[in-house]
Parts: C-alpha cells; structure tokens; sequence
C-alpha cells in the first residue's frame, strides 16, 4: 500500500515536470512576441518623430516664406503711402496755381482791347471834333471784344425787350400796367449774358404788368426765380421819372 502510494507520488512529481516544461514552452513565444511588438512600437516613434521634424521644417520654411512676404507688402505700403502724401501736395499747389493763374489767359485776350482803347483815346485827342471817328472806334473795340469772349470763353449775350417776363432771364427794374395777358419786358436797360447754357446776369428790365392782377400767370409775381409780391412790379413816381 506504501508502495502504490509511493508510485503514484512519483507520476504526480513527473506530470508537475511536464506540465512545468509544457508552460514554459509556452511563455517563450510569448516573449519573443513581446519582443518584436516593442521593437515595432520603436519603429513607429521613429517614424512619427521623423514626421514631426519633417512638419516643423515645413512650417518653418512657410513662416520664412510669410515673413518675406510681409515685408515685401510694407514696404509697397510706404512706397503708395509716400506716393499719396506727394500726391496731395501736388494737387494742392497745382489748385494755388490755378486759382492765381485762372484768369492769365482771359487777361492775355483782353490786353489788347486795352491797347485799342489807348490808341483810341490818343485819336480822340489828336481828332476831339471827328465824333463819328470816334463812335466808330469805340465801336470796333466793343465788337472785338465781344468776339473775344464770344468765341472763346462761350459768351452770348440775349436780348429781352419784347418777350415774356422769365425770372431765370430778367430782373424786373420798374413796371407799369397795361393791356396785356402775360407781364411782359417793354424795355431793356442792360442785356442779359449768357456763358454757354447758364445765365451769369440776368438783364436789367422794365415790365408791363396786366391791367387786371386776376388775368396775370404765376409768373406776374415771380423775380429772379423767387416769388415776389406782385407790389415788387408798381410804379412809383420816382421809377416812372427814371424810365
């Protein structure tokens, strides 16, 4: 009986071997597999740091890039911001110059009407009992004149006497009442002067007013574009003597 127990302690010692030596044969590939997962794991640090490093290059190559950039832009910025600033200094002393020399080439034209007065009062002088010479001069001188301006700076002068009252055209001096529809201009003290299509002075007039206030249009009381009392067109005995 000791001796069958003996035996089977024996075969428990043996299979403990077995089972001890399956286990470790089975821990070895275990290990190994750990091994190769750790190297692959140092491998993809690897590879990541080298990403990494290879991104940091990149980003650093842009911002290089960027900061030329930059200042290749600022540097246009003052260049345009300099331009400006002469710019405007040059269009002001060219305003200064304008407005002072504006009027040289009016002035220019009108010298020699100047003259022609000169030469025209010396020959009054020299011919005072000649007075149709001298209308006659002072004539030509107003027609030179007039055409300087006329054809080169676009001035026309119209005339009122005869036409309906327009306040934008006429500036009503005197009126008096009378037989018409319509105020009317009967008389013109001085002509109204156009420069091209705008009205630079209005002519200086007389207006015959409707007998009758009811019969006259809006414009019986209207003045230089404004409305006026219709008492603006009564005669006074002053304004009768001046007509």
């Amino acid at each position: 009986m000791s001796k069958h127990k003996h035996e089977q302690e024996q075969q428990s010692e043996i299979r403990k071997q077995e089972n001890l030596q399956d286990q470790n044969a089975q821990n070895a590939p275990s290990a190994q597999e750990s091994t190769m997962e750790h190297g692959a794991d140092k491998q993809q640090l690897n590879q990541s740091t080298s990403d990494l490093e290879s991104q940091l290059a990149a980003a650093n190559e842009e911002i290089a890039r960027l900061k030329a950039q930059l200042e290749e832009l600022n540097d246009k910025y003052l260049r345009i911001l300099a331009e400006q600033v002469n710019f405007r200094k040059r269009v002001v002393k060219e305003k200064e110059e304008f407005q002072q020399y504006a009027v040289s080439m009016l002035l220019n034209d009108l010298i020699p009407v100047l003259d022609d007065f000169d030469r025209s009062l010396d020959a009054v002088a020299q011919n005072h009992n000649d007075v149709e010479k001298v209308i006659e001069g002072i004539r030509l001188i107003q027609k030179r004149l007039y055409d300087t301006l006329s054809k080169k700076y676009g001035l026309k002068q119209y005339k009122a006497e005869g036409t309906v009252f327009d306040p934008h055209l006429h500036e009503a001096m005197f009126s008096e009442k009378g037989d018409v529809h319509e105020p009317r201009v009967t008389q013109e003290f001085m002509p109204g002067y156009k420069l091209h299509d705008r009205v630079i002075r209005t002519a200086k007039v007389k207006v015959m007013m409707p007998a009758n206030p009811a019969e006259a249009p809006s414009r019986a009381t209207e003045v230089s574009g404004e409305t006026q009392d219709s008492s603006f067109f009564e005669s006074t005995e002053e304004n009768s003597a001046l007509g």
